[in-house]
């Protein structure tokens, strides 16, 4: 996984900066977040995501969150960041791996997750729906079905 975002600088949640392939090593499972505080569908969902990764990190599950904000400015990015977030990783502002990765990716409407596997092929179309729908009941075995598409 360490590959998939070589020599990009991301966002921990203090706003200090670490390099991605640091950052995703050795997880298996990286879910990718576009998403922006300004969005009343993303002000919804956020807190069900941040619950999840909390249960998953909590029984220490190798998975990473990565936040490609929508936000109009670097200061509602952050802010939305610190404030509404998992303890996850983050885009910088203005970074272009944020529009090659919406063209990729095929983002359209934000918010959307989507699951990666090592090779930075996309495993997981509707995660959010996934997160809405099992998340709550049964993380452990969402995570478990994200792992085995991440593994194929």
């Amino acid at each position: 996984m360490s590959e998939f975002m070589k020599g990009v600088m991301l966002l921990k949640q203090d706003l200090s900066e670490v390099p991605a392939e640091e950052a995703l090593k050795g997880k298996v499972v990286v879910a990718l977040y576009f998403s922006a505080g300004w969005c009343p569908p993303c002000k919804q969902f956020t807190p069900k995501l941040v619950r999840f990764y909390h249960h998953l990190k909590k029984a220490g599950k190798p998975i990473e969150v990565v936040f490609f904000s929508r936000d109009r400015s670097k200061a509602d990015l952050e802010e939305n960041f610190t404030e509404k977030h998992g303890d996850w990783l983050c885009v910088k502002y203005g970074d272009d791996i944020l529009t090659r990765y919406q063209s990729k990716f095929e983002i359209k409407t934000i918010p959307v997750l989507r699951v990666i596997n090592a090779a930075g092929k996309m495993v997981v179309v509707d995660g959010k729906s996934e997160v809405v729908d099992k998340g709550k009941a049964d993380p452990l075995g969402l995570f478990a079905a994200w792992e085995a598409a991440c593994n194929k």
